[in-house]
């Protein structure tokens, strides 16, 4: 037994001496920072890049990940329209799926309309892009161009130290959930049914419905401020009807249509400083105008939607989330105004 341990023991200092002597510029190479590599070895960036490929070529297509995923909905109307080919296809592609409770909540006119091919094929490619774009390449305010070549507008909402967690939304649309990849693209499941139905400003949004907002557009060119809802910049504007402003007394409303000031200070608190949608706000929140005098709106969100206070008035919304080129439009039923 002896005699074998020591015949093991010279045969292990034979082989480290053997090591030494022909590895010893290797070890201290790499004790220095210097490895050497042999040629045929991959790097681990090459290595984990190849296996993400991988990944994604066994990963399934679109289509299939939308039947997978349980998107039963928006999957049947994609086929009704002729689109799978598409989403089966190369890609990439980047697919704003909704629930299939977000096409159930649609209004029995809206579900009618759908069944027009035209209308449905329109609706549909308006939540498509012809391009990949996971969640971390989305910023506040970026403007997206879908399949259709209309737009849709992504934000992100976060404010830790009110305790909001990050929020991203699609056209006021809160993702639920994002980045499911597929071989051709990424697919995030939004909760609401996109449209493209609003073009251009707010200014032109109204223009569109003058029975509706006819007393709102001449008092806001009384105030001045036509340009603001029709330039480029970004705002959110809280926009009353004509049966807001006729809460009003017929005198105070007559005074409002001849004073460009005080219809000036008046509505730049309805318009807010960034682009805001439903999502994006929360309960007691406090937020910037354009008035002046950089006074405040409480904003008031409950099981029964979401109120405004400023100026000793509460405003509710009526309609929100209305998109449009400049920003976003929600409808309110009384004008923040105390004489």
């Amino acid at each position: 037994m002896k005699v074998v341990l020591s015949t093991f023991w010279v045969a292990c200092c034979i082989l480290v001496q053997l090591c030494f002597a022909t590895g010893a510029s290797n070890i201290v190479n790499r004790h220095s920072g210097n490895f050497p590599r042999n040629k045929e070895t991959p790097s681990y960036n090459n290595v984990l890049k190849t296996s993400q490929q991988v990944q994604r070529k066994e990963a399934p297509d679109l289509m299939t990940l939308t039947s997978e995923l349980g998107l039963k909905a928006f999957y049947l109307f994609v086929q009704q329209a002729g689109l799978a080919t598409m989403l089966r296809g190369k890609g990439p592609w980047t697919v704003f799926a909704p629930t299939n409770s977000a096409f159930d909540r649609l209004p029995q006119d809206v579900k009618a309309a759908l069944a027009d091919p035209g209308v449905l094929n329109r609706v549909l490619l308006y939540h498509i892009v012809p391009k990949e774009l996971k969640a971390g390449s989305l910023q506040n305010n970026k403007v997206i161009t879908t399949a259709n070549n209309d737009t849709v507008m992504a934000n992100i909402y976060e404010d830790q130290e009110a305790g909001q967690d990050r929020v991203l939304t699609i056209n006021g649309s809160p993702v639920y959930k994002e980045n499911q990849m597929a071989r051709n693209g990424v697919l995030h499941i939004i909760d609401k049914v996109l449209f493209p139905l609003t073009t251009g400003t707010a200014l032109q949004y109204l223009r569109q419905d003058n029975a509706t907002y006819s007393q709102t557009l001449k008092l806001l060119e009384v105030a001045g401020l036509n340009n603001t809802l029709n330039d480029t910049t970004g705002h959110t504007f809280l926009l009353p009807t004509n049966a807001a402003l006729e809460k009003l007394d017929p005198a105070q409303l007559r005074h409002l249509m001849n004073d460009s000031r005080t219809a000036s200070q008046i509505l730049k608190r309805h318009i807010l400083q960034d682009v805001i949608f439903q999502a994006g706000f929360y309960d007691n929140e406090k937020i910037k105008t354009l008035e002046d005098n950089n006074e405040e709106l409480t904003v008031l969100v409950g099981p029964g939607g979401m109120e405004l206070y400023g100026n000793g008035t509460f405003s509710r919304v009526l309609v929100a989330d209305v998109p449009v080129s400049n920003g976003v439009v929600h409808v309110v039923d009384t004008l923040m105004f105390k004489p």
